[in-house]
């Protein structure tokens, strides 16, 4: 279930302002606040199995974002590949000095600032 949560709140991240406001709403209460969907229920006014149809949809129409353009697998490739060269870029500066050094810090912190 937490593999879910995760890769579904990145989903969120990415294409969540394609939902409606309360797929939005009720995802962020269910995923980010960890609420069950009964007491989503009481918040919204509705049936759990509302509440459950809501998210169902949102889960859905996330995924099916994904599988159009694939952007969260680039994004997840990019951060993997972003850390691989960071790694390897401080190897080398622990082991190198002078100029190879200068040149491998600028490379590792200009990885960091891509990474945010």
């Amino acid at each position: 279930m937490a593999e879910k949560t995760v890769e579904m709140t990145l989903l969120f991240d990415f294409f969540g302002d394609l939902l409606t406001d309360k797929q939005r709403e009720y995802f962020d209460y269910y995923y980010n606040d960890d609420l069950s969907l009964s007491e989503i229920a009481e918040i919204g006014g509705i049936s759990r199995q509302g509440v459950r149809d809501i998210l169902r949809r949102a889960e859905s129409l996330l995924i099916e974002y994904e599988e159009k353009t694939g952007v969260v697998d680039r994004f997840k490739k990019m951060s993997s590949g972003l850390a691989l060269l960071e790694t390897r870029a401080r190897e080398i500066v622990s082991l190198t000095d002078g100029k190879a050094r200068e040149l491998a810090l600028e490379i590792v912190s200009g990885l960091e600032e891509l990474k945010g």
